[in-house]
């Protein structure tokens, strides 16, 4: 792959963005989000875009609002404190029952209405704005 062929680094934060909204909308299901995606991926999903150790600087992303910044690092305290809460859980039905997925939820609900109020940036060439309608 050339070059030219790779995306713009404005494009790649666009499609971040949009990744981390889709792992808001999983989030927002609360228990059902853990049954259907097990617990790993219900809280991966949202690592493997907003980090969970602060090493990337999504916080300084273009694609996001200062809002926004401030909603999802609200999101990614209460994944940390969940996961150091339940260090020992091995099972979906575990995790739902310590009751983390229902405090997480209107937490990533609040996040993800203000970024889908935005709306979603285009992943094939660089926006300005969002251009998608979630």
């Amino acid at each position: 792959m050339g070059d030219q062929d790779r995306p713009s680094e404005r494009v790649v934060e666009q499609r971040l963005r949009n990744r981390a909204i889709e792992a808001l909308e999983t989030l927002v299901e609360g228990d059902e989000g853990v049954r259907r995606w097990g617990y790993g991926d219900y809280v991966n999903e949202f690592f493997d875009t907003i980090d969970d150790d602060g090493a990337w600087r999504w916080r300084e992303w273009s694609t996001f609002t200062p809002a926004e910044v401030t909603a999802l690092d609200k999101v990614q305290r209460a994944l940390l404190e969940a996961c150091a809460a339940t260090p020992r859980i091995s099972s979906d039905e575990e995790f739902v029952a310590s009751g983390w997925p229902r405090r997480i939820k209107p937490v990533a609900a609040v996040a993800l209405e203000l970024m889908q109020s935005r709306g979603r940036f285009r992943e094939d060439r660089e926006e300005d704005v969002p251009s998608r309608t979630s």
